[in-house]
């Protein structure tokens, strides 16, 4: 009969993703891994059985905490435009959850680091993007209902290129872009999909 877990495999998990979130996959030895999750050798193969398990569900469980967070976010009856201004600026601010000020989004750091080269982890990046695509489609239709937001573009549009100028901000952050400067590049991308409103 199996012994009972000693660990909590969610705590071991957050610990995981922030190794990763901070030096990247490669860099993240499993001595350093482990380390952070706090495990034997032993606990850590019989639960993930390799780095890249591990990896794969600390992605799960950050997809899915930053899903909620997302719609929690967005869960007022509060016009839309000055929700959709505040969760785009969040993801600049310098005290933001993250392990480090410079260590951006962990789906965009794997994007590029990993998935070009492996297809389940682009599955799983594919996967977190298109939810928050459509959450955000979603969200947006409800700004053009409201009158916060301009109808410009379609929604889905809208929501692609909110998605590709958070991904870019976490980019030119990591690279060490001056917080002035992302402020205004998102100044100007919120005067085109939401005007005068934000």
């Amino acid at each position: 009969m199996p012994r009972n877990r000693e660990f909590d495999i969610d705590l071991a998990l957050d610990h995981a993703l922030n190794a990763f979130w901070l030096k990247g996959y490669a860099a993240t030895s499993m001595t350093d891994l482990m380390a952070a999750m706090g495990l034997s050798k032993s606990s850590f193969y019989q639960c993930f059985g390799s780095k890249r398990e591990a990896l794969l569900a600390a992605l799960s469980r950050y997809s899915v905490r930053e899903l909620a967070e997302t719609r929690l976010h967005f869960n007022s009856a509060e016009p839309v435009a000055p929700l959709l201004a505040a969760w785009v600026r969040h993801s600049i601010d310098s005290g933001a959850c993250r392990p480090s000020q410079r260590c951006g989004c962990l789906i965009v750091n794997v994007a590029v680091e990993l998935a070009p080269h492996d297809r389940e982890i682009e599955e799983a990046v594919r996967h977190h993007l298109d939810k928050l695509a459509a959450f955000l489609a979603d969200t947006i239709q409800r700004g053009y209902a409201d009158g916060s937001i301009p109808k410009r573009f379609e929604a889905a549009q809208s929501a692609d290129m909110l998605l590709n100028l958070v991904a870019g901000l976490q980019v030119m952050a990591k690279g060490g872009v001056e917080a002035h400067r992302l402020a205004a590049i998102v100044d100007v991308q919120l005067d085109c999909l939401l005007g005068q409103t934000h």
